[in-house]
């Protein structure tokens, strides 16, 4: 007997179990495989009797090709007939027991192939094998036209989602609110996302209609559940092309800025910049981040590591600047140090995004003096700005009195500073009007009141004239730093430049003027509480010290701010306006500076030089913006390896302006998003769409958008109508 096991050999499981109880699908796969043709090992001695000789006989695997229903059984070492195997209800050697005397083989087999059983089973076998092809043949078919069919009802499925997406990506980017206040079907408003969608709907074509009507009964695409999942797999779908946008870029650096939310929760708004593959200045979103509980440098810094992490900062993060109240000026240090020690080329420097009077303005946050001045300073735009009344009060009174406040655009605090101080009787006039007017409903007397009494407040009129003072000096810093930021050294000399003039209003000479001319304009209310018991020496040495504090606080933020300053030289090398200059004298202690503070990014110093001389000698180079010099660079970025680099890195250090910064700007939108959204509950992830929607627009051109978006919803969960496709 043969080693070969019974279980795998087909004669064997055919005997145990026969094929007639075999299911289908195993029946089909056995004729498939077809007879076994093992060849046996048998053999037999035969004698001659008239001769007295003998000779063997060996089994052949040429019978195999004689008879086509002979099959072997391996394990059992005997022959059997196939379609008997199968058919055969009565037994036989053939079907039972198996054949092995060869002594007899050959009469066996012709006495075999010609018996009515046999020939009544090979018939049985060949109408089942044609049956069961014409079968497979119908189910393969059948199956074919289900999945085409299945197919076409997913297509137009998924038409009907490009729909619902259009709708949270328009609402989203416009900034609407999704709901409304009666949504039932008899409402005549039933709120944005529904009356949009109906819309889309009805102005499609006809094959998206009809299948509109047929699963709206179980899928009609606005209830608010799909809404909040569409929005979050759009934004998770826009954070997974940012991420790899990061990971491709050479460099990249960091900003952080307070962004206070509708519930007046503190949040700290999280941007990363960066070079993108096409050689373009990319700034993008990473998402508020409540910091409302702890706002110390370990605990941002423990946030903003975890977020960075998957990025590589440690060798790509080449920038860092924080602004806002987030950020106190006492954790300032430690917070950026932190990144430091990981990250040793990550200067800290100013965003030249941020108005450097507002960093200023929200880092006095500690002194609640300033906090409170600032706070009512901050309410008169808003007054104006909220109610058409008041600005009509405005214009009539400047019509008469006043262009100058009428004519201001509140832009900034430093502005309305400079407004107030130059107009100030002026504007109380305003207010006055406002109080006394009957054209004037409840709140507008109330706030304007308010107003009137901080005009007539002599501590309010004395940080007016202080802060309208220090802002006059560091306006011009900031627009020199706008328009200059390549020529480091100038930029450089203007910021000591600022800090000295700062430093020398902070004696008797300048404080005591400021204080006559405050009590000038409101005298001072010696039966106020806060001045109780105190006289006019007194209440001056006070607001010394506070004036004293401010200039010391101002000087420190300063020194905090611009402390990586020098760091930054090597910025000059990018200066288009000086290339001509470069090429007969190049700047090589810029190229020091860079190979001092960036060695490690910069590892071929000679042919970096060899790059900026041959750049510095094409005049078709002189006098463009970085972006547009970049631009040109990307087409040879492969010759220009080192140059292309070093301009990627200064344009990603945020303290270097281009032209469209303002327009450009990340933070920007985050500020027009925070003034202008409504409150909804899924904020975080509608921000980002409506942030971020320069990026969607790409996307949609560059990538299948909208097939992504639905295989990331679909995902989800199983679904009441089918979104993927059969393959």
């Amino acid at each position: 007997m043969n080693s070969f096991g019974p279980v795998s050999d087909i004669v064997c499981s055919l005997l145990e179990t026969p094929f007639s109880r075999w299911k289908d699908e195993d029946k089909k796969d056995l004729l498939n495989t077809g007879r076994p043709t093992n060849v046996l090992n048998l053999s037999a001695k035969k004698d001659i009797k008239k001769s007295g000789k003998s000779y063997n006989i060996h089994f052949k695997d040429a019978w195999f090709s004689e008879y086509k229903w002979l099959c072997s059984s391996e394990y059992l070492q005997k022959m059997f007939c196939w379609p008997c195997l199968l058919f055969c209800n009565k037994q036989s050697a053939w079907n039972k027991d198996g054949f092995a005397d060869l002594l007899n083989v050959t009469r066996s087999f012709h006495r075999h192939a010609d018996s009515a059983e046999h020939l009544k089973c090979e018939l049985m076998l060949r109408t089942f094998e044609t049956n069961t092809n014409t079968i497979a043949d119908a189910l393969q078919e059948n199956a074919r036209l289900f999945k085409k069919q299945f197919n076409e009802n997913v297509r137009l499925n998924r038409l009907i989602m490009e729909r619902v997406i259009n709708t949270v990506l328009f609402l989203g980017k416009q900034e609407l609110a999704f709901r409304g206040h009666d949504e039932t079907t008899d409402s005549v408003n039933r709120g944005n996302f529904k009356e949009l969608l109906q819309l889309l709907i009805l102005t499609s074509p006809s094959e998206i209609q009809i299948q509109y009507e047929k699963v709206k009964s179980i899928f009609t695409g606005d209830s608010k559940t799909i809404q909040n999942e569409l929005i979050d797999c759009t934004s998770d779908y826009l954070n997974e092309a940012v991420k790899n946008e990061i990971n491709d870029a050479i460099f990249f650096s960091l900003q952080v800025d307070d962004t206070t939310d509708l519930t007046q929760k503190s949040q700290c708004s999280v941007i990363v910049r960066f070079v993108n593959a096409e050689g373009t200045l990319v700034e993008r979103f990473l998402g508020f981040h409540d910091v409302s509980a702890d706002r110390t440098s370990e605990s941002l810094y423990n946030m903003i590591d975890k977020i960075l992490d998957p990025f590589d900062y440690k060798t790509k993060l080449v920038g860092q600047c924080y602004d806002g109240a987030s950020v106190m000026s006492g954790h300032l240090n430690g917070l950026q140090m932190k990144f430091k020690a990981k990250a040793p080329q990550a200067v800290f420097v100013h965003c030249l995004a941020h108005r450097l009077n507002l960093v200023l303005q929200q880092s006095f946050k500690k002194i609640s003096k300033c906090r409170i001045f600032f706070a009512n300073l901050g309410g008169i735009p808003s007054f104006f700005h909220h109610s058409a009344k008041r600005s009509y009060a405005l214009t009539l009174m400047s019509a008469r009195r006043i262009p100058t406040v009428a004519e201001t655009r509140w832009s900034s605090n430093s502005k309305l500073l400079d407004v107030i101080v130059q107009d100030w009787d002026k504007l109380k006039e305003v207010f006055e009007f406002i109080t006394q007017s009957e054209e004037s409903d409840q709140k507008s007397i109330q706030l304007a009141t308010g107003f009137l009494g901080n005009m007539n407040d002599f501590e309010f009129t004395f940080l007016a004239l202080v802060f309208n003072d220090i802002f006059s000096a560091t306006n011009i810093l900031y627009d020199i730093l706008q328009k200059k930021s390549l020529d480091i050294n100038y930029c450089l000399s203007q910021i000591n430049r600022t800090s000295e003039i700062l430093r020398n209003k902070r004696n008797e000479n300048v404080f005591n003027p400021i204080f006559e001319k405050a009590n000038n304009i409101t005298q001072i209310n010696m039966f106020k509480r806060q001045y109780s018991g105190l006289n006019q020496n007194d209440i001056c040495a006070r607001y010394r010290v506070l004036f004293y504090e401010i200039l010391d606080h101002i000087l420190t933020e300063m020194d905090t701010r611009f402390q990586d300053c020098e760091k930054l030289k090597f910025v000059c090398l990018a200066d288009s306006a000086k290339f001509e200059q470069y090429s007969y004298n190049f700047p090589s202690d810029a190229l020091e500076n860079l190979q001092t503070f960036y060695a490690s990014s910069f590892t071929k110093s000679a042919r970096l030089k060899n790059e900026l001389c041959l750049l510095y000698s094409d005049e078709s180079l002189r006098n463009v913006s970085l972006q547009e010099l970049l631009k040109k660079l990307n087409k040879n970025k492969d010759i220009f390896l080192e140059a292309y680099k070093l301009f990627s890195l200064i344009l990603t250090i945020p303290s270097t302006s281009v032209s469209v910064e303002r327009s450009f700007s990340c933070l920007k939108r985050i500020k027009t998003y925070s003034r202008n959204t409504i409150a909804q509950d899924r904020l975080s992830s509608l921000a980002n769409i409506s942030i971020q929607k320069e990026l969607l627009e790409e996307l949609k051109m560059k990538v299948p958008f909208y097939d992504d978006i639905i295989d990331k919803y679909a995902g989800l969960k199983n679904r009441r109508i089918d979104l993927i496709y059969k393959k």
